[in-house]
């Protein structure tokens, strides 16, 4: 790895943001040079998935590079894609104005040969070779720190043409300024602001660029560029599925991802379900709510390969894969070496298919997991859908009774508890119960509705990726009919229950779907997606008139306390005039009768004397 400053400027300045500080201070004390999802603590954070997790990759972990290729990195922050990119192609050169960022960025990757690190503004860059790829990936955030002035998106483009060879690529990911998220309550990725993007950045002096599909792709095309646009849910910093428009979202596969949380995400609806009834209304209104876009962008023409990705980014990290579908074929691939023995017990599952004699469209090639790619319209889930919505009940019935019987081959019964899945888990089971269900040997619980098509009377099943020892096949049938949700438009999915005798198995077969889903899913991570919740503004609405009334309620009461205050303080004022009447009339009083006494007195002595002299005068 080489660390280049030749053409960096001191810049002063650190950011607010303190769980941003928190992580680069974990990537500064860690010793791990790649794998820091392994360290996660409880409570993880979308910040800490997008820097520190293998999720952030997924935008670009499928692309098909060439070994060949070179490829120049345009703002590699800390170093969240540098790593895959070294991986795929023999040279990458990652530009990074912030030193701080760039320093973390190449202790993270510093056994990569194969890198270059160069700190400083990249207007000022000189670089003397050309490249097959140029990333712009999250670029309008930080583009005028990269250029070290306030810029547009178009000018970026064409500063950097220079340093893209005739034949090559730019890869562009930015966010829908009217993505549905936004609309949600989902803040946006600038000024981490609910609804700004949406208003076009109005209350701010500068102007921020944002971009619909039709404004990016007329941009591009004004300067001689062609494009191919990619739709990555729930957007591309941590995507979990990603679609095209030549397979684009539908009603029945838009759910293939979960949005993930945020500090302040106080989201007022379910943007899946939103998506839902968009795409049942009006499908080609998909790619103006997307959340954001990934755009291959070049003079020539673009033939992609992949039309569809999707993403396991729940499980555990030995059990993650990307699936990516091609126009004739769909291929399997691990997202990090840690997968790896899944990968392999995949491929010895095929096996067990073909010794039952059950068909597949799955195959090996060179090494890898491949399926021949079949339309989604003949999946088994589909087809069964469409006989519901049709009302062929009976050729509903008589398909899944052929299902069925396709799920019993080499089936058996009477079976020791010690040796069967429920053991293994430790889920009890009554006897009788255990006497009535049929096993298979290699239980391949994933034979659901979902990954099986119906083509001319004849089951394919593809995507088997678990093996369970001495699993009932009452189970997988269990599992077909609880995930294929869009059965319960059209009948109970407990009439289907009891009508296939699952009734009494269903408290057993939930806790043992319970088990398997545990051991294959990441628990922080599932604790993470989990906290997403929903603001009820029906609800709010009505708490805030409840708040209302008891306002006023409470204003009224002191209003009533301050009339009576000022009763009492006009009584204890006419109080205190009557006192100061009778205190006056008193003193009159006592006046008077201090007069009266006085003259009785006086009165008295006059009458003394007199006395004295009469007495005086005859003596």
């Amino acid at each position: 790895m080489k660390f280049n400053m030749e053409f960096y400027e001191e810049k002063k300045g650190k950011t607010n943001d303190k769980e941003i500080e928190n992580i680069k201070e974990y990537i500064e004390n860690t010793n791990i040079q790649k794998n820091y999802e392994e360290q996660f603590l409880n409570n993880i954070t979308d910040k800490e998935l997008y820097h520190l997790s293998t999720q952030s990759q997924n935008i670009l972990n499928w692309y098909p590079f060439s070994k060949e290729m070179k490829v120049l990195e345009i703002g590699g922050g800390l170093g969240e894609l540098t790593g895959i990119l070294c991986d795929r192609v023999t040279k990458v050169v990652t530009i990074e104005t912030d030193l701080e960022n760039a320093r973390l960025l190449a202790k993270r990757h510093q056994n990569r040969e194969n890198l270059e690190v160069i700190v400083g503004n990249f207007e000022k860059i000189r670089l003397d070779e050309k490249f097959d790829i140029i990333t712009l990936i999250g670029i309008i955030p930080k583009i005028n720190q990269l250029m070290n002035k306030q810029v547009k998106l178009i000018e970026c483009i064409k500063y950097l043409e220079q340093f893209l060879k005739n034949d090559g690529k730019f890869l562009i990911a930015v966010d829908n300024k009217f993505g549905l998220r936004y609309f949600s309550g989902h803040p946006e990725n600038i000024f981490n602001k609910k609804f700004e993007s949406l208003i076009g950045y109005n209350d701010y002096p500068e102007k921020i660029e944002t971009f619909t599909k039709t404004s990016l792709e007329k941009m591009l095309k004004n300067i001689g560029y062609n494009t191919n646009f990619y739709y990555p849910l729930p957007d591309y910093k941590l995507p979990n599925v990603i679609f095209t428009d030549k397979e684009p979202a539908k009603y029945n596969s838009v759910d293939k991802y979960v949005p993930y949380p945020t500090s302040k995400s106080d989201t007022i609806f379910n943007e899946i379900d939103v998506f839902r009834e968009i795409l049942k209304t009006d499908s080609n209104m998909f790619p103006f709510f997307a959340n954001s876009f990934l755009v291959e962008v070049s003079k020539n023409q673009i033939n992609p390969v992949y039309k569809y990705i999707s993403f396991n980014n729940m499980r555990k990290q030995e059990y993650r894969l990307i699936t990516k579908i091609a126009n004739t074929y769909v291929e399997k691939q691990i997202v990090s070496k840690e997968a790896n023995n899944h990968y392999q017990e995949i491929k010895q599952n095929l096996d067990i298919l073909k010794e039952r004699s059950i068909q597949t469209v799955d195959y090996i090639e060179n090494d890898t997991i491949r399926s021949k790619y079949i339309e989604q319209k003949y999946l088994l889930n589909n087809v069964l859908t469409q006989f519901l919505e049709e009302n062929e009940t009976q050729k509903f019935d008589n398909i899944l009774n052929k299902y069925i019987e396709i799920l019993k081959i080499q089936s058996f019964k009477n079976i020791n508890y010690k040796e069967t899945v429920f053991a293994k888990y430790n889920i009890p089971i009554e006897n009788g119960l255990l006497q009535e269900l049929h096993f298979i040997k290699n239980g391949l619980w994933d034979m659901t509705f979902k990954n099986c098509f119906y083509i001319n009377d004849t089951f394919y099943f593809f995507d088997q990726e678990w093996n369970e020892p001495n699993m009932p096949i009452e189970f997988i049938l269990y599992r077909s009919i609880l995930y294929t949700i869009s059965l319960r438009r059209y009948i109970n999915i407990n009439t289907l229950f009891e009508k296939y005798n699952l009734n009494k198995y269903l408290v057993l077969f939930e806790k043992l779907d319970n088990a398997l889903q545990e051991n294959i899913r990441d628990e922080k991570i599932w604790e993470f997606y989990s906290k997403n919740t929903y603001f009820d503004i029906d609800s709010s609405k009505q708490e805030l008139i409840n708040i209302g009334i008891r306002d006023e309620a409470k204003q009224k009461a002191i209003n009533n306390l301050e009339s009576e205050k000022q009763d009492l303080i006009n009584q204890n004022q006419k109080l205190k005039l009557e006192n100061e009447k009778l205190l006056n009339q008193c003193n009159i009083l006592k006046e008077k009768e201090q007069k009266r006494i006085t003259q009785r007195i006086k009165n008295k002595l006059k009458s003394f004397n007199n006395g004295e002299r009469k007495k005086n005068n005859n003596e």
